[in-house]
């Protein structure tokens, strides 16, 4: 009973590690994003840890590059806080809900014969910030991000993907805008930047065509010429007739 278990158990990881990815895959994802802090001149901002959700879109050109389009979402819990008093009630609280539209290259690498692969890339795009500190409308800002991960292939069409990801709208915006200062006059600087980093965990769903498996190389060994030995046998001793 147990070699046939065993048995069965190396097929399957056998058969896992010979599937390969399609040119598409739709990828919805979840996870968590950790707090981040803005310090100012007599004040700081906070943006609470929150969890996080959406997907992605991955155009594969092969196996080891493509290109991703992205959402994520993140309503979180913002204030400003006067510096110094870090267990006093904030100036300005509110809920604010952040909105990654994102697009870029996606790296890949994997060992022949493994279904895990190893990825990384940059992202550019927008953080789109709903609702807005004075009028409740969005507001939009220009944002750029990095990711690296794991996919974990179990079939060509479904794979499970493991990231880490930073992202951060550009700076040359003022604290009020992100967290709501209302006029409060909180001492908010300009020039402030927001740094998000969370993890995530998704299902790729791959459709389209199915890239072939790769397979390692065979490294041909051409064997040596035979040498040729030549041998010397003896003369025989000459013969001289009186």
């Amino acid at each position: 009973m147990q070699k046939i278990i065993l048995t069965l158990l190396a097929s399957f990881v056998l058969g896992i590690a010979t599937q390969a990815q399609t040119s598409f895959e739709i990828i919805p994802t979840g996870g968590y994003t950790f707090p981040d802090q803005l310090n100012f001149y007599n004040s700081y901002g906070r943006i609470e840890g929150a969890l996080n959700w959406g997907g992605s879109m991955q155009f594969n050109v092969n196996r080891n590059f493509g290109i991703e389009l992205q959402y994520t979402r993140i309503d979180a819990q913002s204030g400003i806080y006067k510096a110094g008093y870090p267990s006093q009630q904030p100036i300005s609280q509110q809920n604010v809900g952040i909105n990654y539209i994102m697009a870029g290259p996606v790296q890949s690498f994997g060992f022949p014969g493994s279904p895990i692969h190893f990825f990384f890339g940059g992202l550019l795009g927008a953080a789109v910030f709903s609702p807005g500190p004075n009028d409740y409308s969005t507001n939009t800002k220009f944002a750029w991000g990095l990711e690296t991960g794991t996919n974990i292939y179990m079939s060509p069409h479904f794979g499970l993907r493991l990231k880490a990801e930073l992202l951060s709208p550009v700076e040359s915006a003022s604290g009020g805008f992100y967290f709501g200062n209302f006029g409060y006059g909180a001492g908010v600087s300009t020039y402030s930047g927001i740094y998000q980093f969370g993890f995530s965990a998704g299902l790729i769903i791959g459709l389209g065509r199915v890239f072939p498996s790769q397979k390692p190389r065979t490294i041909l060994y051409h064997q040596a010429p035979p040498t040729h030995r030549y041998y010397v046998y003896p003369q025989p001793a000459p013969r001289y007739y009186y």
